[in-house]
Parts: C-alpha cells; sequence; structure tokens
C-alpha cells in the first residue's frame, strides 16, 4: 500500500482539519450541553423595488411606482427578516432583557407584514401586536415580547422608503444555563466542490460526535432484573416513564415493564387494595404520585423528584402571563373573555382534569386556586358548550388528552407539567405572578405551582427483583437526562431536605 502521498498534506489542511473538529465539537456543546436560548435572524431579501434589465441601474427602462395610504413611496425596496428559535430551549418573554429591535440605516418602514409563521398561531399573534406604534416606527422594527418555543420561526415583510442598505440589530435574550443571544446568519453561498466536500466531512464527525456523546449520556442500567412490572398511577409522568422503560428494556431485555397510568389517586388506591387482597401481584406495582400518598400512608415511598407544573394557553388568546388573582377569576368564572385580560376577543376555554383523582388538578387547586373548586361542566368535547352556560369548561382524563385540547381550540387553558407542553406548537406556557415556569424558580421559592413525585410500592422492594432494581435506576444519574427532558428535577440535584 503505497503511503507516500500522505506528504503531500501541508499544515493549512491539518489546521483546517482540527478548526473543523472544533467548530463541530463546539455545536454539539453549544446545542445539547449549554442549553443556550438563541434567537437566529438571516435577511433573505434586501433589494429595491424596480425592474433594471441591465447592470446600469440608472438606465431604467421601467418605473414601478410603489404607494402607501395614497402617498408615492420615494426609493422603495424590500426586505424579508425570518427569525428561527435555533436554540435548546424556549423563548419565555421575560428572557427579552432588552427589546430585539432591526433597524435600516437611511431608510425608513412603510409597511410591514408577517409571512411564513410556524406556528400559524404565532404569527397571527405578532401580526396583531405589531400595529401598535411602539412596535414600529420610522426606522426601527421592535420583536414584542412573547414566548418563541422551540423550532418556532417567522418571517417579517417590509416596504421600506429610502437609498440606504443593510441591517442591524440590538436588544439582548437571556435565559438557559449559560445565558443567550441573538444572532446573525449569513445568507448561504451557492454550493461548490469544496463546500460540498467539507459539508459532507462535518456531517460525519458531528454524526460520530454524535454517537459518542450519546452513548456518554445514555448509559446502560447498573444493573438488570428479570420479571414484571407494571407501572401506574400519576399521567403527568407518563411519557417521561414510558422514555425511562424503554432504555432500561433495551439493555435488559428479560424485563417486562408495563405503562398504565390512571391518575395519581387511582394509581396508590389499586396498590393499596391490590395489596390487601394479593401481596404477590402487588410486588409487581409501582405507583407514581404527584405528592404524598395520603389515603394510604401504610404504603412504602420515596420521593423521585420535583414535577413543574404550567399553565397552557393556545397562542390565539395573546396572553402569555397571568396572575394568581387572574387565574382565580378564570376558574371562578368571574372573566370569561381573555379580552378582560389584554387578549383577543375571544371565550375563555378551560380544559381540567377530571376529578379528584388527577394529582395535578388537586396540586392546581391547592397551589394556585388556593383550595377553591373548580366549576361545572358546560361540554362533553370541550367545544360545543350548554347554550345556557356563562362559562366554558370540560374534563379529560390524562395529560396528553388535556394538552391536545388546548392546542386545538382557540381561547383554550389548561394546567400540566412542563415537560410535556413543549410538545405543542400551538400552547404557550403563561408566567404565574412574571415567573416562569423553570427549575431554578422552583429552588429558590419564586414558583409556587410544582410538586414532588413519588414512587410507591406496597412493602420495601425485594432485593434483586425487578421492582427494585428499576427504582435503583429511576434514582441513577444515567436517568437525570430523561427526567430534565420532562420537564422533572431530580431530588438528588435539589438543596438538602428540599424533597423531605
Amino acid at each position: 500500500m503505497d503511503f507516500s502521498g500522505l506528504g503531500d498534506i501541508n499544515l493549512e489542511t491539518i489546521i483546517a482539519f482540527v478548526a473543523l473538529i472544533g467548530t463541530a465539537v463546539a455545536w454539539l456543546v453549544d446545542r445539547y450541553v449549554l442549553r443556550r436560548k438563541r434567537l437566529v435572524y438571516r435577511v433573505q431579501v434586501d433589494a429595491p423595488i424596480g425592474v433594471y434589465p441591465s447592470a446600469d441601474k440608472t438606465q431604467r427602462m421601467v418605473d414601478v411606482e410603489v404607494r402607501h395610504q395614497g402617498a408615492v413611496v420615494e426609493n422603495p425596496s424590500i426586505v424579508l427578516l425570518r427569525l428561527d428559535n435555533a436554540g435548546g430551549m424556549d423563548i419565555d418573554p421575560q428572557d427579552m432583557h432588552e427589546k430585539v429591535s432591526f433597524a435600516f440605516p437611511d431608510r425608513t418602514i412603510v409597511g410591514l407584514k408577517v409571512t411564513e409563521a410556524q406556528p400559524k398561531a404565532l404569527g397571527e399573534m405578532l401580526q396583531r401586536r405589531m400595529v401598535p406604534a411602539n412596535y414600529v416606527d420610522t426606522s426601527k422594527l421592535v420583536v414584542p415580547r412573547i414566548a418563541i418555543n422551540r423550532g418556532d420561526h417567522f418571517k417579517f415583510l417590509l416596504v421600506l422608503s429610502g437609498t440606504g442598505r443593510g441591517v442591524s440589530h440590538s436588544g439582548y435574550l437571556a435565559g438557559g444555563s449559560t445565558g443567550g443571544g441573538v444572532y446573525h446568519e449569513p445568507r448561504p453561498r451557492g454550493p461548490g466542490r469544496r463546500t460540498l466536500t467539507f459539508g459532507a466531512l462535518s456531517l460525519l464527525l458531528v454524526g460520530a460526535l454524535v454517537a459518542l456523546f450519546l452513548v456518554d449520556v445514555l448509559q446502560p442500567p447498573d444493573n438488570c432484573a428479570s420479571g414484571q412490572v407494571r407501572i401506574i398511577g400519576s399521567t403527568a409522568v407518563e411519557s417521561t416513564m414510558r422514555e425511562v422503560r424503554t432504555a432500561y428494556a433495551a439493555e435488559c431485555t428479560d424485563a417486562d415493564i408495563t405503562i398504565a397510568a390512571n391518575g395519581s389517586r387511582s394509581g396508590v388506591r389499586m396498590l393499596a387494595e391490590t395489596g390487601a387482597r394479593d401481596a404477590g401481584a402487588a410486588a409487581n406495582l409501582i405507583a407514581m404520585s404527584d405528592g404524598t400518598a395520603e389515603d394510604a400512608p401504610d404504603l412504602w415511598g420515596e420521593p423521585v423528584a420535583v414535577v413543574v407544573f404550567a399553565v397552557a394557553v393556545n397562542r390565539s388568546a395573546d396572553v402569555t402571563g397571568l396572575t394568581t388573582a387572574q387565574l382565580r377569576d378564570i376558574y371562578g368564572g368571574r372573566v370569561t373573555n381573555w379580552k378582560q385580560l389584554g387578549g383577543r376577543d375571544l371565550p375563555i376555554r378551560m380544559v381540567s382534569r377530571v376529578g379528584p383523582d388527577s394529582g395535578s388538578r388537586r396540586v392546581f387547586r391547592d397551589k394556585v386556586l388556593a383550595g377553591d373548586p373548580e366549576l361545572g361542566i358546560s361540554s362533553d368535547d370541550c367545544r360545543r358548550d350548554d347554550p345556557v352556560a356563562r362559562h366554558h369548561r370540560c374534563e379529560v382524563g390524562t395529560t396528553e388528552e388535556l394538552l391536545t385540547r388546548v392546542n386545538e381550540i382557540d381561547g383554550a387553558i389548561g394546567y400540566a407539567e412542563l415537560g410535556s407542553t413543549r410538545k405543542f406548537p400551538e400552547v404557550t406556557v403563561a408566567s404565574i405572578d412574571g415567573v416562569v415556569p423553570d427549575a431554578a424558580k422552583v429552588a429558590d421559592g419564586s414558583y409556587r405551582f410544582w410538586e414532588i413525585e413519588h414512587a410507591y410500592t406496597h412493602k420495601a422492594p425485594e432485593p434483586g427483583s425487578l421492582t427494585a432494581a428499576f427504582l435503583d435506576h429511576l434514582r441513577s444519574a444515567q436517568v437525570r437526562p430523561v427526567l430534565a427532558r420532562g420537564g422533572l428535577v431530580p431530588c438528588n440535584d435539589l438543596p438538602g431536605g428540599f424533597c423531605g
């Protein structure tokens, strides 16, 4: 085999290769480890309006006249500006410490439209909010303080007057474990051989590094056990428990683990009743509960993590923050339209969890409504109401159903654990009393809508059993990233004594 060609590799190539690896590593760390909040903008079009058949733009063969509100726009041009939440976290209204704005030197704005938004409701909200003069002045576009979830994007199409060119931005975006910012993404250049070569190499290196990163984070369980376990109880942590179960069973192939979430109190009650009837069968049950099992004090249990709950609002309401008093007025029937709270003229449609067996409902009642009960049901499907009802409220059985309804129905509001809300693009997580739900806000006591998640068994699990092994895995460092994705904070990551 001839290796003589290796001598042709020069220092520049080596430096470029090392820089490429460094860039890939930096991108991975920034995107998946540091968890920044990033708002990226790209100027997709910045051009004068007119038809120029030759390179000499002074020789116009066709003149285009642009009018705005009856007046001729002098030296018209258009700008198409795209903004993306390209970070690893949702952007909350409070993250915009200094308003994000875009300036157009030597040009004035004469027209504006929000186009191509994802999700659509985000674009509609922006279009409504861009009307007031405080968001558009003669030379600057100011982005309103709104919630921009991960993956959201939107475009501003502007008509301007003036001879200037170029776009600049200002403002400060904070948030995430290492802060955040507003970044400019240049327009991509045309593809070439070198671009394609380095692009392919980048993908190869990034793929390899992602694989290494995932191997490091998603480690196999410390111990495997065989047998059967059924996990019942809280629907708030159902999706997280499914992910933990799947990861465990993939490595421990003799483990048969099923998930049958039925509500916190229902799960605890089923565990207690099964234990009284058949202790052997109860040994294969784990009941997850939002809060302590007050109705079954003889069960064996331990705190696992803190569940951060959130108030979820459909984006159509155009409301991103509520006070505790306003929430009590909504659920007490005293406020029935979002217009009364500064939002759109839409009826408020409350989507709640069914009955007292829901841990989420109990936590919402105790920590937000100060013990007040919710109103009666006016609708079976959350859309069609009793014609004489003064309020709009329905009930559903699971967290997934609740968020699906809030995501689909204009003016809807509900409550659920924070991690699940991120999967629904039409849902805005509302701040409560000016505080956005976040693990750090729970730890410092400023956010109150949370509960400690407990894992209950009939008796202390037998050493070597699948029940004991799975609970050990649930407490382990390997599972922490999974809990974090689901909006849960492991008790070990909180100050001593926080979980009791």
